[in-house]
């Protein structure tokens, strides 16, 4: 399981809670100073959490197996 924590998981997270402040806020959480408010800015941040978090979990399935270690055998002393 922890092999799915990978950067782009932790980003999804991230975006999703986010968005989630931002659904919680009536889209209160998400503008900056100046900016006219998105009412669409929490759909889009949620959006994009959720393909952050497919992309980690399918560059975790697809990417090869490691290369067995090879150990090597100590050598006689003579």
């Amino acid at each position: 399981m922890a092999r799915y924590l990978n950067m782009f998981v932790l980003i999804g997270l991230a975006l999703i809670a986010i968005s989630l402040a931002g659904f919680a806020t009536g889209g209160k959480f998400l503008i900056e100073p100046g900016q006219s408010m998105d009412p669409m800015a929490s759909v889009v941040y949620l959006g994009a959490g959720i393909v952050m978090i497919y992309n980690g979990v399918l560059t975790v399935r697809t990417a090869p197996p490691a290369p067995p270690k090879i150990e090597k055998k100590p050598e006689p002393a003579e």
